[in-house]
């Protein structure tokens, strides 16, 4: 018995391995960019005298905290599954039985590679988004605001969804989705290769499609219209009456009754901005990539299945009104990432056909 199950567990490592070996090859141009990016960002650090492993470990702690989550979910869903089936036998053995096919299955060693590959992409990428406004001090805020007026004929974003929004339980449900985002884009990440339903080209085309955006939006973008949101109007625009005023109030009075993790995360990374905490974290605006990668998730999830895609849709929704509402981001941050990511996200997918026409 010990032994046929050391006989399987080599031949799922060989298999694990063979398959590892094929996918680096369909990848190859997209494995060499992530390396070369996270190389020449190293090598960038170096020379300043400074260091992109704070960022690694930073990310690191995040794979581990959305791996709970995968981990915790998957236990319940093995649980579900087990009381379902509970009359065929204990419950406890069915999801013991599950969770173990899981645990010795290629599909966590899979997710948890891919993982690892993204920590160390978003390392280097936290590492030059901390350089945007020492390089490109924040400028653009008062414009951006000037352009939500002009959209929303004279009204801001936030003041034409407060009337709906502004109330205690929905700003913590705002708070709550964005929060989850980041655990949401190592599971994106992951689960699209780890998978075995996922085919390789949606995922190769996802893969190219958000490393395409972080670049593009997330770094060249953001140097060039270099923002820092609504939440830190007031101390980038001294001397300017901010239309946000009455917004940072209300959720200032929300945080001070419910543990609202933005409130955190917004003076966190003012902190780190003007020098006071050593810690990773950057500031940047426009374009939105909360947005942008929403958007991505839900042009995949479309690929996948209609209802997912609808989940996923809703989801986006409440991601960028969230932006809003929390004081992350204007409007127009929102609707150029999202506008920008899905136009990746369609040159990905003729690129991903051209390449197919050519091999066939």
């Amino acid at each position: 018995m010990a032994s046929s199950e050391t006989t399987r567990d080599l031949s799922q490592a060989k298999r694990f391995r063979l398959w590892l070996a094929y996918a680096r090859r369909r990848d190859a141009t997209l494995h060499a960019t992530v390396l070369a990016f996270v190389v020449l960002t190293f090598l960038v650090a170096t020379i300043r005298g400074e260091s992109i492993l704070p960022h690694v470990f930073e990310y690191a702690g995040r794979v581990v905290r959305a791996f709970v989550l995968l981990s915790s979910a998957l236990v319940l869903w093995a649980c579900s599954c087990a009381l379902v089936r509970g009359r065929h036998g204990s419950p406890v053995s069915l999801a013991t039985a599950q969770l173990r096919s899981l645990v010795t299955s290629s599909t966590l060693v899979r997710y948890l590679y891919a993982c690892a590959i993204l920590a160390l992409f978003m390392a280097a990428f936290l590492y030059n988004k901390m350089m945007i406004p020492v390089v490109v001090p924040f400028q653009w805020d008062e414009t951006f605001s000037r352009w939500d007026a002009s959209l929303l004929g004279g009204y801001q974003a936030w003041q034409i969804i407060q009337p709906i929004v502004g109330v205690p339980w929905i700003t913590l449900l705002f708070d709550i989705a964005y929060s989850s985002w980041v655990p949401m884009v190592f599971l994106f990440w992951g689960g699209l290769f780890a998978s075995p339903r996922v085919p390789q080209p949606m995922r190769v085309r996802y893969w190219r499609a958000t490393v395409i955006s972080w670049l593009l939006i997330g770094l060249v973008m953001a140097a060039m219209f270099s923002s820092a949101g609504p939440c830190y109007f007031s101390k980038i625009v001294p001397g300017t009456p901010s239309p946000y005023v009455d917004l940072m109030r209300y959720l200032d009075e929300v945080a001070a009754a419910y543990p609202l993790s933005s409130a955190l995360a917004k003076n966190l990374l003012w902190q780190v901005y003007i020098g006071n905490v050593d810690l990773p974290g950057g500031i940047s605006a426009m374009p939105s990539m909360h947005n942008a990668q929403a958007a991505l998730f839900a042009a995949v999830a479309y690929s996948i299945n209609r209802r997912f895609g609808h989940v996923m849709l809703a989801y986006a929704v409440l991601i960028f009104l969230g932006s809003i509402h929390l004081g992350w981001h204007y409007a127009v941050d929102g609707i150029v990432g999202v506008a920008v990511a899905l136009a990746i996200w369609l040159c990905c997918g003729k690129l991903g056909q051209e390449r197919t026409v050519a091999l066939s």
